[in-house]
């Protein structure tokens, strides 16, 4: 079977994607801004290179058309703090995804605990196990699409206690996405 995507709505659009390519990484951003700290989901963002150390985060408009809190912040100040997401995190990842008014703080509205890490960056979720903060690398706009993909330069590492061995080796037991449901430490196979 082939599917042409250009005969289809972005949302089935999205729908298969999100239910092909996974599992995904899922995270908190935290952005800081004009209406205060945001902390926002994301399932579209991806290493993508370790020279300068990248992520790259994709951002879809508005619905009303405009940049989302997220984005409008990196883009004011510069700055982003991604936690990774594990498997404590389910429930309150999908109620922190509820549209809130700008200037009202997810992390608030959901009670989910923040604290710094460095004072130049936002605030890291208080029991994520490993959190990147980020400076603004680069923008680039999709021609003809709604999305800006956003080149976060990883500036420093966060891990708790015990994640990181003597070696250099993450040990983490993170979230994914695979379409609507999420993945918790899929059984690992040697290549």
């Amino acid at each position: 079977m082939i599917i042409d995507p250009t005969e289809l709505k972005p949302d089935t659009v999205y729908k298969m994607m999100s239910n092909t390519i996974f599992p995904r990484p899922i995270a908190w951003i935290s952005t800081e801004g004009e209406g205060g700290l945001n902390l926002a989901p994301y399932s579209y963002f991806i290493p993508v290179s370790s020279e300068p150390p990248c992520v790259m985060v994709s951002f879809r408009q508005h619905e009303n058309g405009g940049l989302k809190d997220t984005i409008r912040n990196i883009l004011d100040m510069s700055k982003a703090t991604i936690s990774l997401a594990h498997e404590a995190h389910a429930s309150p990842i999908e109620a922190s995804a509820e549209p809130l008014p700008y200037g009202v703080s997810e992390s608030e509205h959901c009670r989910i605990d923040m604290k710094a890490v460095l004072d130049e960056y936002p605030p890291i979720v208080a029991d994520a196990q490993a959190a990147l903060l980020c400076s603004l690398y680069q923008i680039t706009e999709l021609k003809d699409s709604p999305m800006t993909i956003a080149f976060l330069k990883i500036e420093h590492f966060y891990y708790a206690e015990g994640v990181v061995d003597e070696r250099y080796n993450v040990h983490l037991r993170n979230i994914g996405r695979v379409g609507r449901d999420y993945l918790v430490d899929a059984k690992r196979i040697k290549g």
